[in-house]
C-alpha cells in the first residue's frame, strides 16, 4: 500500500478546466497504473467534499504540510495531483482539454448541483465562476508548448482509453498491467449526479443565439488551437457584450481574491490562537508543580475547611492530614481550635472584648 513520503516529493499535475476528464484519467492513472492520486481540494483537516472521490477506488487526502515537503531534486518522488487551477511552477504536467462548449456546459450543471454559488450560464460562458474563463486557462497552461506536458483530448478518453493508455506510458516511463477500465455507464451508476451525461453536443439544445455569440468572440482563438470547429452565430457581434463579459469575469476574479485573503486571515487567526494557547499550557505546568503541594498542607486545608480559601476536589488533596483523625489537626502544642471571639483575645491581650448590653422584654434599660 502506498504511504504519503514524509518528504522529498514533486508533483506531477494532473491539470484541466473542470468537467473535462480529470476523474476518468485518474482512474486510469489507479486501474491501469497502480498509481494513487490527490486533490489540491481534499486535503487532511477540511470538510468540504470531493464528489469525484466517489467514483475512485482510492481517494486519499493531500497531508495539511504537503507543500512543505517539495523538493526540487532528482530523488523526489513523483506525486500526481488533480488541479482546475492556473499553474504554480513548471512541474511535469498531465493537461486534459475538452470542447469549451461542453466543458463549459457541464460545469454549469455542475455548479447547479454542488456548488455554493449558483452562476447563470451567460456567467460561465463569461468566465464569472470560480475557476475563471476557459479559454484563458487553456491558456495559462498553453500545453502544446509547454515543456514536460503531455497534451490529451478528452473525446481520447472516452473513445479510446487503450491508446491513451500507450501514451501515458511512455510519457511517464512506466510498463502498465491488464486493467479493467470502467466504461460511462459504470462511472454513472457509481454517482449519477456527477457523471451527468458525458456527451459533447449537450449544449445544442440548451444554448440560445447569444450564448454562442458570447462563446465565439471569448473563446474562439483557443477553440481553433485545439482544433475544435466553431458553430456558426447567427447574433449580433457587438464589441460592448464582450467587453461587459470581460468586465463581469474580472470582478469576480476579485471578488475571489478577496474571499481568499479572508479565508487566510482566519487560518492565521487560528494558528495563532493555537500557538498562545500551547504556549499557556506550557507556562502553567510549572505554576501547578508548585502549587499543587502547598494544596496539601495543614493549614491551606485549615483554610479551605472555613472558607477563607476556595475547595479543591478531594482527588487532588490527601485523604487526612498528619496526625489527625476526621478533623483537621493543630500543630503540635497549639490551643485547640477556639471561637473567633476567643481568637480575638488571644490575638489582642490588651483589648478586653465585651458583649453590649441589650434590654431584656419588659425591664427598664436602667434597671
Amino acid at each position: 500500500m502506498f504511504e504519503f513520503p514524509k518528504q522529498g516529493i514533486r508533483p506531477v499535475w494532473i491539470a484541466s478546466y473542470p468537467r473535462s476528464g480529470n476523474t476518468f484519467l485518474r482512474i486510469i492513472l489507479e486501474r491501469a497504473f497502480n498509481l494513487p492520486s490527490y486533490s489540491i481540494y481534499y486535503v487532511e483537516g477540511t470538510e468540504h467534499p470531493d464528489p469525484s472521490a466517489e467514483a475512485l477506488d482510492k481517494a486519499p487526502r493531500l497531508p495539511q504540510n504537503w507543500r512543505n515537503m517539495l523538493a526540487n531534486t532528482d530523488s523526489a518522488i513523483p506525486i500526481f495531483i488533480k488541479t482546475h487551477d492556473h499553474p504554480p511552477d513548471a512541474a511535469p504536467t498531465i493537461f486534459i482539454a475538452r470542447d469549451g462548449r461542453a466543458a463549459i456546459h457541464s460545469y454549469y450543471h455542475y455548479h447547479k448541483k454542488f456548488a455554493f454559488e449558483q452562476p447563470s450560464l451567460t456567467d460561465v460562458i463569461a468566465g464569472a465562476c470560480q475557476f475563471g474563463s476557459w479559454s484563458e486557462h487553456y491558456q495559462a497552461w498553453h500545453p502544446k508548448t509547454r515543456p514536460n506536458t503531455l497534451l490529451l483530448l478528452y473525446d481520447e478518453l472516452v473513445n479510446d482509453p487503450d491508446g491513451i493508455i500507450a501514451r501515458l506510458s511512455q510519457f511517464l516511463n512506466l510498463t502498465p498491467q491488464n486493467a479493467s477500465l470502467p466504461d460511462f455507464q459504470e462511472l454513472q451508476r457509481r454517482s449519477p449526479a456527477f457523471f451527468r451525461r458525458g456527451q459533447n453536443t449537450d449544449f445544442l439544445k440548451e444554448w440560445t443565439a447569444g450564448h454562442m455569440v458570447l462563446f465565439n468572440q471569448l473563446h474562439a482563438a483557443a477553440m481553433e488551437d485545439l482544433g475544435f470547429g466553431l458553430v456558426p452565430s447567427s447574433g449580433p457581434s457587438d464589441r460592448a457584450i464582450q467587453e461587459l463579459a470581460q468586465s463581469a469575469a474580472r470582478l469576480h476574479r476579485m471578488y475571489l481574491e478577496q474571499l481568499a485573503n479572508v479565508g487566510f486571515s482566519m487560518a492565521n487567526h487560528q494558528q495563532d490562537v493555537q500557538r498562545l494557547s500551547t504556549k499557556i499550557t506550557e507556562l502553567s505546568q510549572p505554576i501547578e508543580r508548585i502549587l499543587k503541594p502547598m494544596l496539601k498542607t495543614r493549614w491551606v486545608r485549615l483554610g479551605m475547611a472555613f472558607g477563607a480559601l476556595p475547595k479543591v476536589s478531594n482527588d487532588e488533596l490527601p485523604a487526612s492530614l498528619p496526625g489527625s483523625t476526621d478533623s483537621p489537626a493543630c500543630p503540635a502544642g497549639a490551643h485547640p481550635l477556639r471561637s473567633s471571639d476567643e481568637n480575638n483575645r488571644l490575638s489582642s491581650p490588651d483589648l478586653e472584648l465585651k458583649q453590649p448590653s441589650v434590654p431584656s422584654e419588659g425591664v427598664s434599660a436602667h434597671g
